[in-house]
């Protein structure tokens, strides 16, 4: 089941949005205030927000720049909810990062319509950033059962990378003692993108610039991904080693 967020400190609206979506077989969480927004976030990884602009605790949109700000949860669709129809207010939203922008009072016919078309052109992209961090987060439970520090740029509750760190910053860098190994994360859209073979060739330079024992990994999901990159790796001439895990991680 497809899963909500919306944040509005209107109690009306809260009910009648959740009652109309779940109706739809959408599961929905509410919140009135934006306290503990991002931790809900976190803990529940919805399909897609919905976000009031006007909170009794804060600015909506400062929450969504904070959203977009991490890459934890920067993938993750947003439509804004507010009263305010002035092209600057709808301009600032999406500027900022929202997909969609739905003024109030609204019809909850077309509001349902503009949520299955935000969730068709993004769902896909969601699904598989949460099999990502899912699989990040396994990485990491397996590497700490075993002792290893944990760097990962992508977690707020780990460091980046190790003191003095030169170069290139991998998704996740695992230690012990003077062994490191470093891990990115690919999908079939990021493999295809331009920046690819520059972001290989800045991981292969890694040992060079940091003198210690390095084992430097590429991961990815499918067969057919992996022959890709492998063959870069192998025109490149590139100290690199693939990793595939088709396991599937699910987000529940």
């Amino acid at each position: 089941m497809r899963k909500i967020l919306i944040v509005d400190d209107d109690p009306e609206i809260l009910s009648l949005v959740q009652d109309y979506l779940e109706l739809h077989q959408i599961s929905v969480t509410a919140l009135s205030e934006g306290r503990h927004f991002m931790e809900t976030v976190i803990r529940l990884e919805p399909d897609l927000i919905m976000l009031d602009i006007a909170l009794p605790d804060g600015d909506g949109i400062n929450l969504l720049k904070t959203l977009k700000s991490r890459p934890l949860t920067a993938f993750i669709p947003v439509i804004m909810l507010t009263g305010q129809s002035s092209p600057e207010f709808q301009i600032n939203g999406l500027v900022s990062g929202a997909d969609d922008y739905v003024t109030k009072p609204f019809d909850l016919n077309i509001l349902y319509a503009r949520v299955i078309s935000v969730l068709r052109r993004s769902l896909k992209k969601t699904r598989a950033k949460y099999d990502q961090m899912n699989l990040l987060r396994y990485l990491i439970n397996r590497y700490t059962k075993r002792d290893y520090t944990i760097y990962t740029k992508l977690l707020e509750e780990y460091p980046d990378h190790p003191d003095y760190w030169r170069g290139f910053q991998p998704d996740l860098i695992v230690k012990k003692g003077d062994k490191y190994r470093c891990y990115n994360f690919e999908t079939s859209q990021s493999i295809l993108e331009e920046s690819f073979i520059e972001r290989l060739k800045l991981m292969a330079e890694i040992p060079n610039q940091w003198k210690k024992p390095i084992e430097i990994n590429i991961v990815v999901r499918t067969k057919d991904n992996e022959k890709i990159v492998r063959r870069i790796i192998d025109e490149n001439n590139l100290p690199i080693q693939i990793k595939l895990i088709k396991h599937r991680f699910s987000n529940k």
